[in-house]
């Protein structure tokens, strides 16, 4: 299959198209599927930068397009410039729109020249993939939708001009709209989003075997061997529920519970003011800060810890807890948002496998941590627990990824 891969530049990909390797950090399901594509197929990667988004650090300032050859990959990847395309002085605003604009031409010409059988959109360039999808039928378009957040609820009822145009894009007729399980409630915004008899598909992501590394990060290989070890994965931004993690552990201490310590792995625009926030509360020798840690470094911060805590406020499947249930981790995360439908799958497939409290709630995740760092007896039924719930519904990224490639197969099958 020739297929037009176009996804936002993502911050975990940054690092690879300047060094030059393929080592992707974050983001398993755009590269995984990406070293798949680049391996059986014949591909034409386009990266779009952004420049913008919630909780998206860019590092990419280049001003022209870029064609890149990796270490690691078969194929070129070609990354067109965002806003430092266009000169400063046009204003902030002024260019993401003329960013917008001149990316689109740039994929449509990518088109034009490249004749794919496929052309595959995410989020971050709906807009062109409405637009393909509107003004041909010969090349199916598929797009992704990695979960779904406030904005994309908002244009179910728009009130401004740029609310009507992404649900425009959002009622295209593509061939497939491809959506991750993450939990936020992607059930009812599929229903209400989509153009009528669009096919649609909703999948968890995959998830690795735990495999420890010979070798710990010098940061995990400093935690306390003597406290109950509470761990938090995640954007450092306040949706991610950040705040009641921190706020929860500084409940605890003025309490006197001072038999823990809490990892946060993580970074985002909430960071400094977290750091700050405990340094002012003096409990920095409770708290372990990590900006990153390598993949494979992940399960070695499971295997230390004891609790594993996630308030995410849009959705609890990420990848990040399927990595904690695949770890056996006795685990805290947000109770479901019945009126958004957020995390109404996620108590169907979890059940009582893990601990739920309410999101903004920090009292009462001070209380329930409380109830846990006392009692190893319910913590490791709480472990038991997941352990046996998660035979009945995780599976492989093998296993994801090559169903998402039949999925493309079938598309031109049907064609």
């Amino acid at each position: 299959m020739k297929i037009l891969y176009v996804t936002r530049l993502f911050s975990g990909l940054e690092d690879s198209f300047y060094t030059k390797k393929w080592n992707p950090s974050g983001v398993p399901t755009i590269y995984r599927i990406i070293e798949e594509i680049d391996r059986l197929h014949t591909p034409r990667f386009v990266f779009t930068a952004k420049d913008n988004g919630r909780g998206y650090f860019s590092k990419w300032d280049e001003s022209d397009d870029q064609e890149v050859t990796l270490t690691g990959l078969k194929h070129n990847v070609h990354v067109i410039s965002g806003i430092n395309f266009f000169p400063a002085w046009l204003g902030r605003k002024v260019r993401m729109i003329l960013r917008e604009i001149r990316q689109s031409f740039s994929i449509m010409i990518e088109v034009v020249k490249f004749r794919p059988d496929i052309i595959y959109c995410d989020h971050a360039n709906v807009l062109v993939g409405g637009i393909l999808s509107r003004i041909q039928s010969e090349i199916p378009v598929v797009f992704r939708v990695m979960g779904v957040d406030g904005f994309m609820r908002q244009c179910l009822t728009p009130e401004n001009f740029i609310q009507k145009f992404y649900g425009w894009a959002y009622k295209s007729p593509f061939s497939l709209v491809l959506c991750t399980q993450d939990g936020s409630g992607v059930e009812l915004w599929l229903k209400k989003g989509l153009k009528r008899g669009v096919t649609y598909e909703v999948l968890l992501n995959g998830v690795d075997v735990v495999n420890l590394c010979a070798v710990k990060d010098k940061n995990l290989f400093r935690i306390p061997d003597n406290k109950v070890v509470i761990l938090f994965i995640g954007k450092l931004e306040k949706y991610k529920g950040c705040y009641e993690f921190v706020e929860s552990i500084l409940l605890m201490l003025e309490k006197k519970h001072q038999n823990i310590h809490a990892i946060m792995v993580g970074t985002g625009g909430e960071e400094i003011y977290l750091r700050n926030t405990v340094k002012k509360e003096h409990a920095t020798k409770y708290f372990t800060f990590i900006d990153r840690l390598k993949h494979e470094q992940i399960f070695e911060a499971h295997s230390i810890c004891d609790i594993y805590v996630s308030l995410n406020h849009f959705g609890n499947l990420s990848n990040a807890n399927l990595e904690a249930i695949q770890s056996n981790d006795c685990m805290i995360i947000a109770s479901p948002q019945y009126k958004l439908g957020i995390d109404v799958i996620t108590e169907k497939i979890l059940g009582n496998s893990v601990i739920k409290v309410p999101i903004n709630n920090s009292n009462e995740l001070a209380d329930r941590l409380i109830e846990l760092i006392y009692s190893e007896e319910k913590r490791n039924l709480m472990s038991q627990y997941i352990m046996k719930r998660k035979k009945d519904f995780l599976y492989s990224w093998d296993e994801r990824i090559n169903y998402e490639i039949r999925l493309f197969k079938n598309i031109l099958k049907d064609k």
